[in-house]
């Protein structure tokens, strides 16, 4: 059964946080979600040159810390929960990354999977079974021991039926996936054993060398079970493993305060503490961050140049996550290539990019998101660029009774501001075109029976894996594939890359499968996203990734 609602659920509340910041309206998004940059929905700032917003109102946090404690302050849009398995907007993962630690994590620095609470893991049966061995005196924030079970309980708890977890399809090559998380029938991943305290095995149902990379989520991590089952108290004080324990309780709407973890397995964080003000989006938090009351805040639109001049470009990085249109091969006038290419050569793209997304919405340089690792070459200079003359021959070639389309997309901005832009764009070019928004269980209902047309299709990656983007959408098989396309040359790549161990050649072969893709057209890449953040100069040590955050454990403040 397909993950895709919860997929793409969890994509729209990430990317509406993009657009919060970076738009006249809100959201783009479908797929998985994570710590995402400015929201694109409010209404943003004009002038470059004098950031007008209100300073956040809320009380002060400093009476957790000593006097002369190294504290971080950080604005955030406001999070919704803290417990892992729930996490999908960027304020809370922001949070989670720093309270607890994974098997896994990505070095920004090195663009690569890095040990974390397991010290190691080899892999074996052809890329069917990972080992990991945990770290010696990790501990729970409660001073227990962190186990390998601790670890199982934690995954079956995402991988449960009942728990509806947004989080599960990371788990779905487990084996016993099906039985515990499809079918109902079990409670435990027949996948997942935990032989001693240190050692955790987890065996898949095919090889998948890029699964050490999908547990760099931050929703997969450990949990002490005795903990969780207090839920009240949990979602108020969750206990984490991280570099980062709760200083306080925490409700929805209030500020987060951390606390440095003293023994922490890794190296006490240089900093005491880091206190998480929620904020509306990024305009709300602008005008005290620019004062100097808060250390790290997103830029909002408006304040893009203006912000880089004062605070430096670093915290400007892509975001790994494309607005897109999907075409349904089967469907229409989409059956013809002539007609897929006509579509794409149509849309002005810098123009969405620039009127509505303003300034946080980049070319797109294929499927795969600018600043995934090893794809840095543009794959979209010919199909994306902007050519009405050469859309308007291919449409005068096509039929005249076959040049109707209709684009379906997700009810609100700035789905409907971008709908109406590629409509009038694909009118000039000759196709009779019509627009239609649905809500989100709707839009999924036309998709999955085959109806889409020519439809919305956001996608994030809350891994910086290119399988994400690759096979969730058009392997052939998968039930995220709604463009009908269908290649055995594609499927074959993907099952290649998949089960090639070394990393540069895996890469090589998404890159074909990629190539491969882009030649039939199933898709109109609009643009990606870029995330903006600021820091002051007394801030070191910060370095934001690909995933829209950071982690704080190495940040330190000079007062």
């Amino acid at each position: 059964m397909s993950q895709f609602s919860a997929r793409v659920a969890g994509c729209a509340v990430a990317l509406s946080v993009i657009v919060a910041a970076c738009t006249s309206a809100a959201e783009p998004g479908a797929s998985p979600a994570r710590s995402a940059p400015p929201s694109p929905e409010s209404e943003p700032t004009t002038d470059e040159s004098s950031p007008g917003a209100t300073p956040i109102q809320d009380e002060d946090p400093a009476e957790e810390f000593e006097e002369d404690a190294i504290v971080l302050s950080v604005a955030i849009p406001e999070p919704s929960t803290l417990d892992p398995m729930r996490i999908k907007d960027p304020g809370s993962t922001l949070i989670a990354r720093q309270l607890f630690e994974g098997l896994t994590k990505w070095d920004p620095e090195r663009e690569e999977v890095v040990p974390a609470a397991a010290e190691s893991w080899t892999v074996s049966n052809g890329g069917r079974t990972f080992t990991f061995t945990l770290r010696r005196g990790m501990t729970f924030h409660d001073g227990t021991p962190v186990t390998s079970g601790d670890f199982k309980y934690a995954f079956e708890r995402i991988a449960l039926r009942r728990n509806a977890s947004d989080l599960a399809y990371t788990l779905d090559r487990v084996i016993g996936f099906l039985q515990v998380n499809q079918l109902g029938s079990k409670k435990k991943l027949a996948g997942i054993g935990a032989p001693d305290k240190r050692t955790l095995v987890i065996r898949l149902s095919e090889p998948y060398h890029d699964f050490p990379t999908v547990l760099t989520h931050p929703g997969l991590v450990p949990l002490p079970k005795g903990s969780v089952e207090d839920l009240d108290t949990f979602l108020t004080s969750p206990v984490g493993n991280g570099p980062f324990k709760m200083a306080r309780k925490w409700n929805p709407g209030e500020t987060a305060v951390l606390e440095a973890v003293e023994d922490y397995a890794l190296g006490r964080p240089e900093l005491d503490g880091i206190t998480f003000e929620p904020v509306v989006d990024a305009a709300q938090s602008w005008l005290s961050f620019d004062r100097g009351d808060i250390d790290v805040a997103e830029v909002p639109v408006g304040q893009f140049s203006y912000a880089a001049n004062k605070y430096g470009d670093q915290g400007y990085r892509p975001f790994l996550a494309g607005y897109n249109y999907g075409l349904n091969m089967s469907s229409g006038v989409l059956r013809r290539a002539r007609a897929r290419r006509a579509i794409n050569l149509a849309i002005n793209r810098e123009a969405i990019a620039q009127d509505i997304y303003r300034g946080s919405m980049v070319p797109p340089r294929g499927i795969i998101p600018s600043g995934m690792p090893g794809f840095e070459s543009d794959l979209c200079s010919s199909l994306c660029s902007y050519e009405p003359g050469e859309a308007r021959k291919l449409v005068n070639g096509l039929p005249e009774g076959d040049r109707t389309l209709k684009i379906n997309y997700t009810e609100g901005s700035p789905h409907h501001q971008v709908a109406r832009a590629v409509k009038r764009d694909l009118q000039k070019a000759g196709f009779r075109v019509s627009i239609k928004g649905y809500q989100f269980a709707r839009f999924l209902q036309r998709l999955t029976s085959g109806r889409g047309g020519v439809y919305r299709l956001g996608w994030i990656g809350e891994y910086p894996a290119p399988d994400v983007f690759l096979s969730s959408l058009f392997d052939s098989a998968s039930p995220d594939n709604h463009s009908g396309f269908d290649s055995a040359k594609v499927d074959s790549l993907l099952d290649r890359a998949h089960r090639q161990p070394d990393s540069e050649r895996r890469l090589e072969l998404y890159r074909k499968a990629e190539s491969e893709i882009m030649k039939r057209t199933p898709v109109v890449p609009i643009g990606t996203f870029m995330s903006h953040w600021a820091a002051q100069s007394n801030v070191t040590g910060i370095h934001f990734d690909v995933l829209g955050g950071f982690d704080a454990a190495g940040v330190s403040v000079e007062r």
